[in-house]
């Protein structure tokens, strides 16, 4: 030890080896290290492969093309399968479009009422719904029978609920068709003549499976289709001609290079909005209720004993208190979980934009607008627009495809020929009404009393059928009561009418004498 303590230090092996480490705890705090930051990974979402391209290459005039892919036809299918929103608004469609069962009507062709006045359209109609119209050469049309056929063979084929699946698959795929099934013909046992069958049933074809469109090369009419069967044989496909289909084509306006009976999906320009939903509820809302109860964090425990961090840790999964007597123990706390009304905000932008851009009113998604009245004037409009084009666009279908060819076999015509017939038959759909009760019953009010409406008109309006046969079978009842009782006073009065004229006659010669003068024949 050296002189002079306190001033000097004791050289000791203890005293050298602690310079030495600070010494060396200088040095490493002297060096320049690189801070380094790794960023956390962001999750993607759930993307179609053609996410923002959604162009399609030039076609060629040789052959029609469809607008969407194959693969790309399947994520609008799993986008109505996955997206509740996007099943809502497809389905609601179809049910303001065909909402109770495909009724229809047998009306004059229009050749026959052109230019002719009401009487002559009235006499028409009469003759039809008696069944007196004849044709050409005065055969009868026999119309009763024609009305039975028809109601016996939609009943048979499930038209109604064949025409849902058509609408639904042509609204997410663009098109689809109904293959018709006929029974086999048959031979009429009088004349040898060839019979043709019935329609059996109708068969929804897949969408997905429509390969090619036949259509003429000079006129562009439809002519039929080729739908792969996916058997396992030599020819996996097969062609069905127009005569044998009711197909449907949404938008098909050729808009792209030969896309003619393409169609467009309805659904195509909303599905990356369907798939950021389908995101959020799948992820994230999960997440935000995984972390509403528990918390970041980082917790020093105090100690470096096993069993008191496992301890520890038990009782933190379990979410209880947790009573110690660690001096040291801290716990910092981060919040890291997302507002969930943010997200329901953002579900609520999206499925507004979806129902527009599938034509469907707010109103319709969102039922608690508070304005009715604003409400009531856009569903009219809505009923008045949209849904009228789509209305007209069925009847079109049903008519050229479904009605005239039964027309053409029961007036034992061609097909091309039915445009000419005297008749044709109307696909008819339920009118739709927005009003309230009150509101209907206070306007046919005021028709009433205009004499314009009948009370049965007002049962009608209302739905209320039994209440309007009820009320045409009373009117029926008073009608012929009234009837009766003026052919009774038209035959009182011609009675009355003959009596006084024998009065009269005894009145000019009392005594029954012939005052007839005869002519005096000179005799011979």
């Amino acid at each position: 030890m050296k002189a002079g303590y306190p001033g000097n230090w004791v050289d000791t092996p203890y005293t050298l080896e602690a310079q030495q480490v600070n010494e060396q705890i200088k040095k490493n705090n002297s060096k320049k290290v690189d801070s380094t930051f790794i960023a956390v990974s962001k999750r993607q979402p759930l993307r179609t492969e053609v996410t923002g391209n959604k162009s399609l290459a030039a076609s060629s005039m040789d052959n029609l093309v469809s607008v969407l892919k194959p693969d790309q036809l399947k994520q609008c299918g799993l986008a109505y399968i996955n997206n509740g929103i996007v099943r809502t608004i497809v389905d609601r469609t179809v049910y303001f479009i065909n909402p109770e069962r495909t009724d229809f009507v047998i009306e004059p062709n229009e050749e026959l009422t052109s230019g002719v006045d009401d009487e002559e359209v009235k006499k028409i109609e009469e003759q039809i719904k008696n069944d007196t119209l004849t044709g050409e050469n005065g055969e009868s049309l026999n119309l009763k029978e024609l009305r039975r056929k028809l109601v016996r063979i939609n009943k048979r084929v499930r038209l109604h609920s064949q025409l849902d699946k058509l609408l639904a698959s042509t609204l997410i795929f663009g098109r689809s068709a109904l293959e018709i099934i006929n029974f086999p013909n048959t031979t009429n046992e009088e004349d040898g003549t060839q019979v043709k069958g019935e329609p059996r049933a109708l068969r929804h074809l897949s969408s997905t499976r429509i390969r090619d469109i036949i259509a003429d090369e000079k006129t562009g009419m439809f002519q039929g289709l080729e739908y792969d069967e996916q058997k396992q044989t030599t020819a996996g496909t097969r062609i069905i001609k127009a005569d044998k289909l009711i197909p449907a084509f949404n938008d098909d306006y050729n808009v792209l290079d030969n896309s003619n009976f393409s169609g467009l999906s309805a659904v195509w320009p909303i599905l990356e909005a369907a798939n950021t939903i389908d995101v959020i509820l799948a992820e994230d809302m999960p997440e935000v209720a995984r972390q509403g109860w528990s918390k970041f964090g980082f917790l020093y425990a105090g100690t470096s004993k096993k069993s008191t961090i496992n301890r520890l840790k038990e009782e933190l999964e379990a979410g209880t208190f947790i009573v110690h007597n660690e001096q040291a123990l801290t716990a910092d706390v981060h919040d890291l979980s997302l507002d969930p009304t943010k997200l329901i905000d953002v579900i609520q932008g999206l499925a507004k934009h979806m129902s527009i851009g599938m034509n469907l009113p707010l109103f319709m998604l969102f039922e608690d607008t508070a304005n009715f009245a604003t409400a009531n004037q856009v569903m009219q409009v809505y009923k008045t627009g949209v849904l009228t084009r789509y209305r007209t666009w069925l009847q079109g279908i049903l008519e050229d495809y479904w009605y005239d060819p039964i027309l053409a076999d029961h007036l034992g015509i061609e097909l091309k020929d039915v445009i000419s017939a005297p008749i044709r038959i109307k696909a008819v759909f339920q009118d739709i009404n927005f009003e309230t009760r009150k509101e209907i019953i206070e306007a046919d009010e005021k028709l009433q009393n205009m004499m314009v409406f009948t009370n049965v008109d007002t049962a009608k309006d209302i739905d209320r059928k039994d209440v309007a046969n009820r009320l045409q079978l009373e009117q029926n009842e008073i009608n012929k009561a009234v009837r009766f009782q003026r052919d009774m006073d038209i035959a009182q009065q011609f009675a009355d009418n003959k009596t006084q004229g024998v009065q009269d006659t005894k009145k000019a010669n009392p005594f029954g004498r012939n005052t007839t003068k005869q002519s005096k024949v000179p005799s011979k």
